[in-house]
């Protein structure tokens, strides 16, 4: 492995994106993997436009470069196109089936959106939202469904954390109770990715 891996998370607030780029975080420093972390806000309110970008591996900047991301995960789909610029032929953009319009403002179906960014780029549709409710009854646990499909689809990232970082990553940002429903979301969520990953390799 060389270089740094980079992985940007989009989303609206109140998705938990931020709950996301901890557990890496902290899954990072259990595997002993340098980690830079940074936060940029839209609006920092509920709805409002969130990225995180997650660099792995030793350096000092911790902006990933327009087109250098290894991994985009969007937990929106308005979001995910949003900042698709940061990805290239190579990226794997993990995205939940989830559409969060703004108000009074006109914007493409989902469906659309999926078409327009599987036609460029290697597109895994996840729906996040559906698998939370049925495991744990929390949809606010789709966070933790879409890492868990992002990290059975994207070797790089398995490459540089262990399952067993992941889970130190997820103790450490949870506790009782809930560490338990968001460690089965994460395993729920990596049944998923690895089916789709199956069903693009053939």
């Amino acid at each position: 492995m060389t270089g740094r891996y980079n992985i940007v998370l989009v989303g609206v607030g109140g998705q938990g994106l931020l709950t996301v780029g901890r557990i890496i975080g902290n899954a990072a420093i259990a595997e002993g993997v340098e980690v830079t972390i940074a936060e940029t806000h839209g609006l920092s309110q509920r709805g409002g436009s969130l990225m995180v970008q997650i660099r792995l591996g030793p350096g000092s900047s911790p902006m990933v470069p327009v087109g250098a991301a290894d991994l985009l995960m969007g937990l929106e789909a308005l979001e995910t196109a949003r900042y698709i610029s940061y990805a290239n032929k190579e990226t794997r953009v993990v995205m939940n089936k989830f559409l969060w319009p703004p108000p009074l403002t006109k914007t493409p179906s989902l469906e659309n959106i999926i078409d327009v960014i599987s036609s460029r780029l290697k597109l895994y549709v996840v729906d996040a939202n559906t698998i939370a409710e049925k495991e744990t009854g929390m949809v606010l646990t789709a966070n933790t469904v879409l890492l868990g499909a992002a990290y059975a689809i994207d070797r790089g990232l398995r490459e540089r954390l262990s399952r067993e970082s992941i889970e130190e990553g997820l103790k450490k940002v949870f506790r009782g109770r809930i560490l338990e429903l968001n460690t089965k979301a994460f395993y729920a969520g990596y049944r998923e990715g690895e089916k789709l990953a199956k069903e693009t390799t053939g």
